[in-house]
């Protein structure tokens, strides 16, 4: 008994080993003619499969973009003018939305009291002047700022070190178009720009006080002004309502409302400012270079770093701060008109520049301010925000927030795009593989049932197609998914983007999710449609009897 249950175990075996041998035989043959005539079927499920993953790339970046500008500074940050309204209102305002309450009920994080300002701003060859905007941001430290200075917006990479961005800084942010617009070239930034000292005539010096050998800018035959150089911190494409420079409140304190020390009047500082020369070197040319150029042109000079102490005046180019002492703070003025006219002959303004001490006083403030900046940290309750300040008789420029409303409703629309092409796409990968195994099938179901009748069950055919179908239809999602990163690595070399992004972002959640689908799809479609097909008899299938 034990002798014929071990043979007829043996032979059980050699029946299923013979068994799995025809399987991955039939499996190579009828995979080839799943795929089509030259792959013809692998080629369109690849063409459907690419137009799905470049959808969702699409909206995807759509996506990113969006949520990138509903977090961006530059679009929550909203200004409210104070000039159309009353002090009392306006101070009511801003102090309630102080009040924590207020700030967690609008979601908003910031409140800040900006000034507006304009100055006369010299061109490079002294010339001519331009009126240039500015803004002047009560913090430095915002996010705001920091959006400003991101590496997107910047030109040519022009940006101090970001602990070098001071609230005591007597520096500007500077777009490249008001640059261009004074003359410079946006190959070859300043480090400094040149404003003139003074906009008022009556602060001007008189033409024929000849004596101080400061290369002012003539606007009369009989007044002048002093160009006086002050650090660019960074230049950048874009600034916040369309301003030309944007800098801290610092500065407006000090030019607007300083009058004990008066900074900016070069002339009322002759001792202090005149007497004393104070060098920007840049790292090009060198600090010992420098040094060593000024001992074989003068004897008994001494020359001090002494960039720690000007951290005011720093700007975005690399360099160091140089004193120069002469001898004596007592000295004619054209002994130090002499050392400094050498020194500019022998380097042009971007390698070396002479500025000013600006004698400040911290302890001064604006009493005033033009504007109400507040910083939101998403605009889903601007509208409540807008009847809010409506009861302090206070309007809000809306125009940004229709925007963003804009904005939402086409993020919304994106992500239903994508589930529709994703959907859609499913249903176009299920209909091919219907009508493809149905076709298939009119083709070799007498073959089928001449399996059926030599003892190979439904669950074993099926099982062969599952895997057939299972790796074309996952060849063809890999070739779609390196076409379609190919074409997002592409778009950007070729110039195709938007403010740095890019408009296709093939990896992320939904992709992963789409694919898992169509694998899942294919799965179930093959075992319901082999299922019905091979549910008749072999005899059925061999004579073809529906």
């Amino acid at each position: 008994m034990n002798l014929l249950n071990l043979k007829h175990s043996c032979e059980k075996d050699k029946g299923r080993q013979a068994m799995k041998q025809y399987l991955k035989l039939l499996m190579a043959r009828e995979g080839k003619e799943v795929l089509g005539r030259k792959g013809s079927n692998l080629w369109i499920l690849t063409i459907v499969l690419v137009a799905t993953f470049a959808s969702i790339a699409f909206s995807e970046g759509s996506m990113i973009y969006l949520r990138d500008k509903m977090a961006d500074p530059f679009t929550n940050w909203v200004s409210i003018n104070k000039d159309t309204i009353s002090n009392v209102r306006f101070n009511t305002f801003r102090e309630k939305l102080q009040e924590s309450e207020i700030a967690d009920s609008f979601d908003y994080r910031d409140v800040l009291m900006d000034q507006y300002l304009g100055l006369n701003i010299q061109e490079p060859d002294g010339d001519k002047v331009e009126y240039l905007s500015i803004r002047f941001f009560e913090h430095l430290h915002t996010p705001l700022v920091s959006t400003i200075l991101k590496k997107e917006n910047l030109a040519n990479g022009c940006k101090v070190d970001s602990s070098i961005i001071i609230d005591k800084t007597l520096g500007f942010i500077v777009t490249l178009k008001a640059l261009e617009r004074l003359g410079y070239d946006k190959d070859e930034i300043p480090p400094y720009i040149h404003f003139l000292s003074s906009m008022k005539e009556e602060h001007a010096y008189d033409i024929n006080t000849d004596s101080l050998g400061l290369n002012p800018l003539v606007v009369s035959p009989t007044v002048k002004f002093v160009p006086v150089a002050l650090p660019i911190l960074a230049v950048v494409r874009k600034l916040p309502n369309n301003v030309d420079m944007v800098s801290a409140n610092f500065f407006y304190e000090q030019y607007h409302y300083n009058e004990s020390t008066k900074p900016f009047d070069v002339v009322t500082h002759e001792a202090d400012y005149l007497h004393h020369l104070i060098y920007w070197v840049s790292d090009e040319v060198g600090y010992e270079v420098f040094c060593q150029f000024i001992k074989q042109q003068f004897k008994n000079i001494s020359t001090y770093d002494e960039s720690k102490k000007y951290l005011a005046m720093k700007t975005w180019k690399d360099g160091k701060m140089i004193s120069i002492d002469v001898g004596g703070e007592n000295l004619p003025i054209e002994v130090f008109n002499k050392v400094d006219k050498v020194i500019c002959s022998k380097w042009k303004r971007n390698q070396v520049q002479r500025v000013y001490r600006m004698d400040t006083d911290e302890s001064v403030e604006a009493p005033r301010s033009d504007f109400l900046s507040v910083e939101f940290r998403s605009l889903n309750h601007i509208r409540e925000f807008e009847a809010f300040a409506a009861k302090y008789g206070i309007s809000i420029e809306m125009e940004k927030v229709h925007s963003l409303e804009n904005f939402n409703a086409v993020a919304i629309m994106a992500a239903i795009l994508s589930a529709a092409m994703v959907i859609f796409s499913i249903v176009c990968i299920i209909m091919f593989l219907v009508n493809m195994l149905q076709s298939y099938f009119q083709k070799v179901q007498r073959n089928l049932g001449t399996f059926k009748a030599f003892g190979m069950n439904t669950r074993e055919l099926t099982q062969v197609y599952i895997i057939i179908l299972i790796i074309i239809v996952l060849a063809a999602v890999i070739m779609a998914l390196m076409l379609t990163w190919t074409i997002q690595g592409i778009l950007p070399l070729v110039g195709v983007e938007k403010e740095g992004f890019n408009y296709l972002s093939l990896w992320n959640t939904t992709t992963y999710i789409a694919t898992a689908v169509i694998l899942a799809s294919t799965i179930l479609t093959v075992i319901v449609v082999m299922a019905r097909m091979l549910s008749q008899t072999p005899g059925d299938l061999i004579y073809d009897r529906n």
